[in-house]
């Protein structure tokens, strides 16, 4: 299994080096020397730091990388009160469990394919004011009201459909069947899957 390390992270990296190497020797000593050396050996020796000591980390325009890994760091190995370090891993747990509520109603499945009311910009009109969104109709309910436009997902040509359904000929026709679109079988697959 291979980890991708990407531009950001070195950049963080060369970010809590930097931090680290300006802080007392007594914070400094308190970090495995494999993770001092890591930091030092994956950093991007091009990225500019500019650190104020007199004011607040969260305010210097740090990457979030760069926090979290601080954070993590006095978690870990500054934080000496036990209280003051559950309270923080009980923070930590908590921000963790609220993102991972907003991935899941970010992108549940049902909002992925039934969302009614999106907003679209369709033309020059919509460019100039983005103060007045626009109702966007569920893609069977456009076609079903727009006679310019026509579904062909559930077509089939008449000549390829006697060498093709030849089988299926002497079945009787169900009378309550309808016609389901493309993005309704997809959506149905993705239920059935979920569903599972």
């Amino acid at each position: 299994m291979s980890v991708v390390i990407t531009l950001e992270d070195i950049q963080a990296y060369a970010e809590v080096d930097y931090i680290i190497h300006h802080m007392n020797q007594r914070y400094i000593d308190k970090i495995p020397p494999k993770m001092l050396e890591f930091f030092g050996t994956y950093k991007d020796p091009n990225h500019e730091i500019h650190i104020n000591p007199y004011v607040p980390l969260e305010k210097q325009g740090l990457k979030r990388y760069t926090l979290e890994i601080i954070a993590l760091l006095h978690l870990k190995y500054w934080c000496e009160d036990e209280k003051r370090k559950q309270e923080l891993y009980d923070i930590m747990l908590n921000n963790q469990h609220k993102l991972e509520e907003q991935m899941r109603e970010k992108y549940s499945i049902e909002k992925l394919f039934d969302n009614a009311s999106a907003t679209v910009v369709t033309g020059e009109e919509d460019l100039e004011d983005f103060s007045k969104p626009r109702q966007v109709q569920r893609y069977e309910r456009y076609t079903e009201n727009n006679p310019d436009i026509q579904d062909y997902t559930d077509m089939v040509d008449e000549e390829t459909s006697s060498d093709i359904h030849t089988s299926t000929d002497n079945l009787p026709l169900n009378e309550n069947s309808e016609k389901i679109g493309f993005f309704k079988k997809i959506k149905n697959k993705f239920m059935s899957i979920f569903r599972k």
